[in-house]
């Protein structure tokens, strides 16, 4: 599959965004002095390897200038490791004992062995970590401070798409910001919300796909709408005309009213309730995204069956999922499914995908006519988007 001419602005318009979310939200003395003195605090422990992951999560949460933090991490660097490993071990003796370790003496540094070396690391390195968190971080605000006086900074510019972007990006744009409708102040968890939101629309080749099957898709039922992104985006593209999600998480549920609420409210509702039994209201466009292989086969059946018989004449039923009969794609999105669905990231009772076929046999049975299209894009996975129409 070709690059799309619009790839390279795309590529750049999100490293233009990575970039802005690195430096955090305020550039004020005070915000820059507080990534300064938690960079040191961080690059003074003596983890090494998780300084950068660990000092660059907190900044991206708390919307502080990550290149600051990071810069000060370094602090850690090969050539004032030795010199700060010994601080804090001399820290940490004199807690311990009230004198510093006589490291000339080598009869002494035998009795005090590795396991107490290691106590007397630990227990200095937080103590001067803070130390040197308060001193540095007070210098930084100092200087900046001053050099404010005398030279004001401009104020760190929000960041806007670029208005040559394509209307998809700019959906997803707005659809996102439904999930963190105060994006400058929002709290790391609607930010967290925000970009899942933002980076599943774009990543996931099957919401540009469904968007792109045509024409009104009129009364959208989506069954297993987790946090209602789809149906949103379709509204905010006037794809549909209104939407009814419906979802067994209940945290998800109230996410996507939360967001279908939010000015200008959306023609959307959702509901709170188990797909095994719930009623399905007839629709124009009825979508199974990724929930059928969370049934048992007989309740998959049963569920494609209400799904059909939901679908209005001249309307479509679309169903995603992992066709078992991909080789190498299939083993891949099972392990996946598996992993989200023991870390709770998914609720779902089991993981059963089954061969495409034999969902496109039981719809054919239901009067549709199916067609099987790819739908794994550029990930090394196995699903494909089931489209049956009335």
């Amino acid at each position: 599959m070709g690059q799309s001419p619009e790839a390279p602005s795309l590529v750049a318009e999100e490293l233009k965004r990575a970039w802005r979310e690195l430096r955090g939200s305020d550039a004020s003395p005070a915000r820059v002095a507080i990534a300064v003195a938690l960079g040191l605090f961080v690059g003074s422990i003596p983890i090494y390897g998780c300084h950068t992951p660990i000092v660059l999560t907190l900044c991206l949460l708390l919307q502080l200038d990550g290149l600051s933090a990071w810069l000060a991490a370094n602090i850690s660097n090969p050539f004032f490791s030795p010199a700060l490993l010994t601080a804090e071990v001399q820290v940490g003796a004199y807690l311990h004992t009230g004198g510093l370790l006589p490291l000339h003496d080598l009869e002494l540094a035998r009795e005090t062995g590795f396991s107490g070396v290691m106590l007397y690391l630990f227990t200095g390195a937080p103590v001067l970590a803070a130390g040197l968190a308060l001193v540095g971080g007070l210098l930084v605000y100092l200087l900046l401070a001053l050099k404010r006086r005398y030279r004001p900074a401009a104020a760190r510019q929000p960041y806007r798409l670029a208005d040559d972007a394509p209307p998809w990006w700019r959906a997803t744009e707005r659809v996102a910001s439904r999930y963190a409708p105060s994006h400058d102040a929002s709290t790391p968890a609607q930010r967290s919300r925000f970009h899942y939101v933002r980076i599943k629309l774009l990543s996931d080749p099957v919401a540009k796909m469904v968007t792109d099957l045509g024409g009104d898709l009129g009364h959208v039922l989506d069954v297993g709408t987790g946090r209602g992104q789809l149906p949103i985006a379709l509204l905010e593209l006037g794809v549909c005309r209104s939407a009814h999600g419906i979802d067994w998480d209940e945290t998800k549920i109230d996410s996507a009213r939360a967001a279908a609420a939010e000015a200008p409210a959306l023609e959307a509702t959702f509901e709170l309730a188990d797909v095994r039994e719930a009623e399905l209201p007839e629709a124009d466009t009825v979508l199974l995204m990724d929930v059928v292989h969370y049934l048992s086969v007989d309740e998959q059946n049963d569920l494609l069956d209400r799904a059909a018989a939901a679908v209005r004449s001249g309307g479509t039923l679309v169903v995603r999922e992992a066709d078992t009969e991909q080789g190498w794609r299939s083993w891949i999105t099972l392990a996946e499914e598996k992993l989200f669905t023991l870390l709770r990231f998914n609720v779902g009772a089991r993981v059963r995908f089954r061969a495409a076929s034999e969902i496109v046999a039981r719809l054919t049975e239901c009067g549709l006519k199916v067609e099987v299209l790819p739908a794994w894009g550029r990930m090394p996975l196995s699903n494909v988007l089931i489209v049956a129409t009335r």
